[in-house]
């Protein structure tokens, strides 16, 4: 579906002139190539540092501009040219061809680094057409690829197969909305013990169901639209723990996008948490902690929305170098916590264990080890049983912690442990600490436990990249 070009009149002259009614990546992209410009002469023309134009057009639909860019960039397609503007609206009106990119250029759209490398597979439409589909490669190796390449041929299907599954569940008696929620939670439970790898294909699946009982017109539409909202956020989690960033953001922003059509503070702040915990991941103190403060505007006092987004502020307060104000804000996560409603749908995790780990993590990642490792073990000590993956998570980071405090011994026993549940969940963010470990470990250490570790990590090794010599 293209952009909208929408005609209002020119109070001045009382001419028509063409409004562009959303500005993502996509129409900034076209615009810099309807001036004829390199994204550094863009940049300065628009106004914005050259990285921001770089990280539009990377996410090209998955970003909205704000307000302020969207004014913008309204401001120079109407002081543009006639041949640029007429340029502009004829390559948003094109139909989309396949790009075809420089290594170079797939590097800047996929994101650097080997996080975001993807791989291109062959698939079938529904309708039996051959298509391509990128999928990112830490997705396929750890067994994704099929679910996720399902999702996305799924919607490529005729309109006649969609009439006949509007045909199928239109009239039918069928309560979809419990059927969605009560899978939703099946998989949410079966995230927390099997990790993301084993349940996402599951989750995208439940989109791509969705979306046809929507344009089928089958169930009932606003709560068919809640259940989208909701797996979408649950979507964006489970790619976040795969590390696929771009995904993550993707399907985030897709939650947020849909919680604004709901008119519901509840998934508004539902998706503002899930998009600043994602910031926090990425590093991104300063919009985690916009995203945060958002999502605290929006949620309900005392919900364990809030609690969740001032633990995500705490952390990006001390990434930002404010320690004492993020020890604060951790404690009033901690109060809220201790009052807050329990909430059936989100938030089974976050309690006080919960927010202990996080404050850990916080202090790792500034520098304070000795801090960090000692309130680790509290917080694993204290946390749920049902959370396996979580355990693992803490576990590698805080062997990652006490490595960097000098104790070996305690890091390996602890990077042992996590490696085997991350082996087991396919979890890629703590089997991204455990690679880090295995870099900063002595290989040539004889004390306690090394060797079992590095024994381990070598066989897990072989197993993602077999010697086929």
């Amino acid at each position: 579906m293209g952009t909208a070009r929408v005609l209002v009149s020119d109070y001045g002259t009382g001419e028509p002139m063409s409004v562009c009614a959303r500005w993502t990546g996509v129409e900034t992209r076209a615009f810099r190539a309807a001036l004829r410009m390199v994204k550094e002469e863009f940049a300065e023309y628009v106004g914005v540092s050259v990285d921001a134009v770089k990280k539009w057009e990377r996410l090209r639909a998955d970003i909205a501009l704000s307000p302020a860019y969207a004014r913008r960039m309204d401001e120079k397609l109407e002081a543009s040219e006639p041949a640029a503007a007429e340029r502009f609206w004829a390559i948003l009106s094109a139909p989309t061809a396949v790009e075809h990119l420089s290594p170079a250029e797939r590097g800047e759209k996929l994101g650097a680094g080997d996080d975001d490398e993807c791989v291109i597979v062959s698939a079938r439409a529904l309708t039996g057409e051959p298509v391509l589909v990128a999928v990112p490669r830490r997705t396929f190796v750890l067994g994704i690829g099929t679910g996720a390449i399902g999702a996305a041929t799924a919607g490529i299907a005729n309109s006649s197969a969609g009439n006949a599954f509007a045909a199928m569940f239109g009239d039918a008696a069928i309560n979809h909305v419990r059927h969605f929620d009560q899978l939703r939670m099946s998989l949410i439970e079966s995230d927390n013990l099997y990790g993301s790898a084993l349940t996402l294909p599951h989750v995208l699946s439940a989109l791509d169901l969705l979306g046809r009982l929507k344009r089928g017109r089958a169930g009932e539409p606003h709560g068919i639209l809640r259940m989208q909202t909701m797996f979408a956020e649950t979507a964006a989690w489970q790619f976040q723990d795969q590390r696929d960033f771009v995904n993550a953001g993707h399907w985030a922003a897709k939650a947020l996008q849909m919680s604004h059509r709901l008119a519901d503070d509840y998934y508004i702040g539902l998706s503002l948490v899930r998009m600043s915990q994602l910031a926090c991941d990425q590093g991104e103190a300063a919009e985690a902690e916009e995203l945060a403060g958002a999502a605290r505007r929006s949620a309900p006092e005392d919900s364990l929305f809030s609690a969740a987004a001032l633990t995500f502020r705490a952390h990006a307060q001390a990434l930002d170098g404010d320690t004492l104000g993020s020890a604060r804000t951790y404690d009033d996560a901690r109060e809220i916590v201790a009052v807050a409603t329990d909430d059936p749908k989100w938030g089974m995790f976050l309690d006080h264990s919960y927010i202990d780990a996080y404050q850990a993590y916080t202090y790792a990642e500034i520098g304070d080890y000795r801090r960090a490792t000692a309130q680790f073990d509290a917080a694993i000590a204290a946390m749920q049983p049902d959370y396996p993956r979580d355990k693992g998570v803490y576990l590698a980071r805080a062997a990652v912690a006490h490595m960097a405090a000098g104790e070996i011994e305690l890091a390996a026993g602890a990077g042992e442990r996590a490696l085997e549940i991350g082996r087991s969940t396919g979890s890629a963010r703590i089997l991204n600490k455990v690679r880090q470990l295995s870099g900063m470990i002595d290989t040539a250490s004889t004390q306690t436990g090394v060797a079992g570790f590095l024994d381990a990590f070598a066989v897990w090794e072989e197993e993602q990249c077999p010697d086929r010599s």
